[in-house]
Order: structure tokens, then sequence, then C-alpha cells
């Protein structure tokens, strides 16, 4: 069965986002689409069983041990940066942000299940992690340097306590 250009190009879009972590917006500029037809390719492929979140974090679950405290921070991190996409596309309907939000919403539920289940304390770290980073890159600018180095030294110190919380 030949494949019709579009579908070589949903199927390159879908490689895209997952194996190489691009936004629509940057699928799109690749491919020299519009945003909206990565978001039909995206909605295609989900009603054909392709969900590009799920299929995301399932990559990002598979890797190894060592990498996964990191993992679920970056993954974190994935599902802020994709909330802020779809809130700055002024391109996309509001029909198509809310039905991105459900579908990213929903990734990151089965994400947080399967990694809570899977690796319970990288899990943990990892959102300890991404929790102290936030909270340090807010201060950053709003104390002295000399301060700054006290609470990072501080973090340090105290770091088997913080990590042992329950979420």
């Amino acid at each position: 069965m030949k494949l019709s250009n579009a579908d070589k190009n949903r199927m390159l879009a879908r490689s895209l986002f997952i194996d190489a972590s691009k936004s629509q917006i940057e699928i799109a500029q690749i491919l020299q689409v519009g945003d909206k037809t990565i978001s039909n390719y995206q909605s295609k492929d989900k009603a054909e069983g392709f969900d590009w979140l799920t299929l995301r974090a399932a990559k990002y679950i598979k890797e190894s041990s060592e990498t996964k405290e990191n993992m679920y921070s970056l993954f974190v991190n994935y599902m802020y940066q994709s909330i802020k996409e779809i809130r700055e596309n002024e391109k996309m309907s509001v029909e198509a942000k809310a039905q991105m939000l459900v579908s990213l919403g929903d990734s990151f539920s089965k994400m947080r299940k399967v990694a809570a289940a899977e690796d319970p304390e990288a899990y943990k770290y990892g959102l300890i992690k991404h929790t102290i980073e936030t909270i340090l890159l807010d201060i950053k600018d709003h104390i002295p340097t000399e301060s700054m180095e006290k609470v990072i030294e501080r973090v340090y110190a105290i770091q088997e306590e913080l990590s042992d919380v329950s979420i």
C-alpha cells in the first residue's frame, strides 16, 4: 500500500514530536505547513490509537534508571512548556486549545500514575528537584548573590531531609 504525501508528513510530524521533542509550531515550520495541519495530524493519529503525548511520555519512561529522576523533572518541564505554547499560539482556535489542554492533562495524569508506580523514589526526587529549581529561579533576581549562594548551600546540606517527604 502506497502512502500519500499527507500520510508521510503525518508520520514524520509524529516522529518529530515524539523522538525529537519538537513543538507543533516547530514541526509546522519544518514541514512548511500550517499549525492547523499539525493539529489535524495529531487528532487523526489519536483517533487511530497513536496519542502523541502518551507516546512521548512512554519514550521518556523507557530511559535508563540513572536518568529517571531527571526524566520526570524534564517531563514536568515539557508539560509546562506545552501549556505555554498552547496559551501563546495566537493561530490556534479556542476549541483546538481546549482539546490540546485536555489531551495534555490526560497524558500528564497517565505519566504521573505510571512514573509513581514504576519508580516512586525517582518520581518523588524529580518533582522535588523541579520544585526547588522553580523556587530558586523565582527568587534569584530578588536577593543578593551571597544570599543565593547560602540558600543553595542549605539545600545541599539538607537534601536528605528534603527527599524524605510524602507526595
